[in-house]
């Protein structure tokens, strides 16, 4: 069997709260291998979001190890952990995050910009990335210009530009309207098949069909880790 592309030992995370501190992870423990396509959910409040920050590198664990691509990013200061993160994750938003005054090309090449690219291949790989998530007719559009839809796209176009080992979302279809919602969802199939490693956060029971692992969370530690359909399915 392949390493772990990422590796969770004993993941605590605590949070100051007036006088006290909030445990919200409580020692987490998790591998998550090439090619999964890992969904983690659980009831409101079970540390879905605080495991999800500290996956993408947006956030420290308290104590414990977080090994991404072997290499432990658990306490690095905030510049090296926006290298990390840069280097080794695609993260793709709810509320889609892009940049209003910056085209669809532009916002796609945001992570190329501040990993030091030239301006000839920032063009090229945004246009390819642009036509695979089907927006070639909109390069020289702005977010506002856009459906929602279309926003998600160039939200998951710009992630996978720098080429990630692992693609993260946090309820990325949670604004859309539902045939909006599929199409994204079979961009993200399309995605796994191609070999993509993606973890999913959220609440969303559906998404037990579509994906290849489900972590249950509950009160901040790993409560279930369970075959999804599509792993049933052999697919």
């Amino acid at each position: 069997m392949a390493d772990p592309i990422i590796s969770l030992r004993d993941i605590r995370k605590s949070y100051a709260m007036g006088d006290g501190v909030s445990t919200v992870l409580h020692g987490l423990s998790l591998d998550i291998f090439p090619g999964e396509y890992v969904c983690i959910m659980g009831p409101s409040g079970c540390g879905k979001s605080t495991l999800l920050n500290v996956l993408g590198c947006l956030d420290q664990p308290t104590s414990g190890d977080y090994f991404l691509g072997g290499e432990n990013v658990a306490h690095l200061d905030d510049n090296a952990l926006s290298a990390a993160r840069n280097r080794y994750l695609g993260f793709i938003f709810q509320s889609y995050n892009l940049i209003p005054q910056l085209t669809v090309m532009e916002n796609i090449a945001v992570p190329l910009y501040y990993r030091g690219a030239q301006e000839q291949e920032m063009q090229e790989v945004s246009r390819r990335l642009a036509i695979s998530v089907g927006l070639e007719h909109r390069l020289g559009h702005r977010p506002t210009e856009l459906s929602g839809g279309q926003q998600q796209r160039v939200a998951i176009a710009r992630a996978l530009s720098n080429n990630p080992l692992v693609l993260l979302a946090d309820e990325a279809t949670g604004n859309l309207d539902s045939k909006s919602g599929q199409e994204i969802l079979e961009l993200f199939d399309d995605l796994h098949r191609q070999g993509r490693t993606l973890i999913f956060v959220t609440h969303d029971e559906r998404m037990v069909q579509r994906c290849t692992r489900v972590v249950r969370l509950r009160d901040g530690l790993l409560d279930r880790d369970e075959p999804g359909r599509r792993a049933l399915a052999g697919a």
